[in-house]
């Protein structure tokens, strides 16, 4: 179920609360009791997944860049020490 932020008309405490989309239900303050109403927070736990989303391909992006930088540096440290073969066909 999502997390949403409730902020009190009175004293402006803000609070997490758990509930279903469909419902609204009147929410009370914990520190004074009034009535609190729904705010607007950008959480982080909404991730949208997949390979059609922009911090999916960046993210793969920077892991193969990772990965490509480290095999370049064992080939090159093998190439170094003479382990490395090089064929001419």
């Amino acid at each position: 179920m999502p997390t949403y932020d409730y902020k009190c008309k009175s004293c402006e405490n803000v609070q997490e609360e758990i509930h279903s989309l469909k419902d609204s239900p009147e929410i009370k303050c914990n520190k004074c009791g009034s009535v609190c109403e729904k705010t607007f927070s950008p959480s982080g736990n909404f991730v949208l997944k997949g390979s059609d989303f922009p911090s999916y391909n960046a993210r793969m992006k920077q892991e193969m860049t990772a990965k490509n930088a480290k095999m370049k540096v064992r080939t090159d440290e093998r190439l170094r020490a003479g382990e490395g073969r090089t064929s001419a066909r």
